[in-house]
């Protein structure tokens, strides 16, 4: 049996790691782009209003958050669609509402008429606990501010309506 000189093993071994980063980068380098905050937003609203409104409307008020912090640029764009959620205007609602969390078996994402028992509400919430280990969303970037989340809660809490 022949054996191999080190140098021989040694470019052999650095041929492997470069095949594999080249089979693996373009996987990954995409995923972490959309989905990171690369910028580092010094305005924590997005350019958004900062205001609890009393009787929000999907598409005047909720859409707006989810397509700045969580569609465009982000990971639940039709293109990228992580978790299987589609977050854009069109689709949002009919992803959200009465469908089944997937991080959280057992819980709905959007039960409308209750943000108490929706996961969605719970998973830009500010208690981990409640999110049963699993991280904040939106992911990379900061939290939505206390004025959004309690926006989208009160859109959910009037029935999660497609107005």
């Amino acid at each position: 049996m022949k054996r191999e000189r080190p140098a021989v093993q040694t470019r052999r071994a650095m041929r492997a790691r470069r095949v594999t980063l080249l089979l693996v980068a373009p996987l990954v380098v995409p995923l972490v782009a959309t989905c990171a905050a690369f910028e580092g937003a010094v305005d924590p609203t997005f350019g958004l209003p900062d205001l609890v409104v009393a009787s929000p409307t999907l598409s005047r008020d909720v859409q707006p958050i989810f397509d700045r912090r969580c569609a465009f640029g982000g990971c639940h764009s039709s293109a990228t669609r992580q978790g299987g959620l589609t977050l854009v205007a069109g689709a949002s609602r009919a992803a959200l509402v009465g469908r089944p969390a997937r991080l959280s078996p057992g819980d709905t994402l959007v039960v409308a008429g209750a943000s108490v028992r929706s996961w969605l509400v719970r998973m830009i919430g500010d208690d981990s606990a409640a999110r049963a280990g699993v991280s904040r969303m939106p992911l990379a970037a900061p939290a939505l501010t206390a004025n959004q989340r309690a926006t989208i809660a009160r859109w959910i809490d009037r029935g999660a309506p497609p107005d």
